[in-house]
């Protein structure tokens, strides 16, 4: 009779993400991914003494699957526009993992302005035009306000309380960033 498969860390940890990302963080438990990957809760409990242990991992993995989401935003004039539609393009792709990040009480007691410093967004604020000076608080607030507008489309379309289309998103998105830039002294 052939040894039975050794189960490791990574397997649980990558299988556990599936199940997220397929059905969201709900699903997990130990039986769930125990069936899923044909085993028994022995080889999970054996890394995970407890499976908030293992949500926190799974938790911090969503999280640099959504930084390297944004990753491959482009860093040109547009920007604001690019990140905000890539934001609700990213909650319309993968909505248990949105829903994780962003809609759960992972974030409770955060300050906004963590969100805007948060590492994930280094590559987005180099990439903020010349026209605008990226040490101002006026471009903080932008990118914040951006942000949340972004984030208030993105929750709704998640949560099955709107339908919109792509292209109308992508017109409401441009219209809050030109909104937001005449607003600026040094906006064109």
């Amino acid at each position: 009779m052939p040894p039975k498969k050794k189960i490791n860390k990574e397997d649980i940890l990558k299988t556990a993400f599936q199940l997220v990302k397929k059905s969201g963080i709900e699903s997990l438990n130990a039986r769930t991914l125990a069936r899923t990957l044909r085993c028994s809760t022995q080889p999970i409990f054996s890394y995970y003494t407890h499976m908030d242990d293992l949500k926190t991992e799974v938790f911090l993995m969503a999280n640099r699957y959504h930084s390297e989401y944004f990753n491959n935003v482009q860093t040109d004039e547009n920007i604001f526009i690019n990140v905000g539609t890539a934001y609700v393009d990213f909650a319309l792709e993968e909505p248990n993992l949105f829903r994780l990040l962003f809609m759960s009480d992972t974030l409770s007691g955060k300050k906004i302005s963590a969100f805007v410093e948060d590492d994930c967004n280094e590559h987005i604020r180099s990439g903020i035009p010349q026209w605008l000076d990226k040490e101002s608080d006026e471009v903080g607030r932008m990118f914040t306000d951006m942000w949340l507008y972004a984030h208030g489309i993105a929750s709704m379309l998640v949560a099955n309380q709107i339908h919109i289309e792509k292209n109308e998103i992508e017109s409401m998105i441009k219209n809050m960033f030109t909104l937001l830039a005449s607003g600026h002294k040094g906006g064109n």
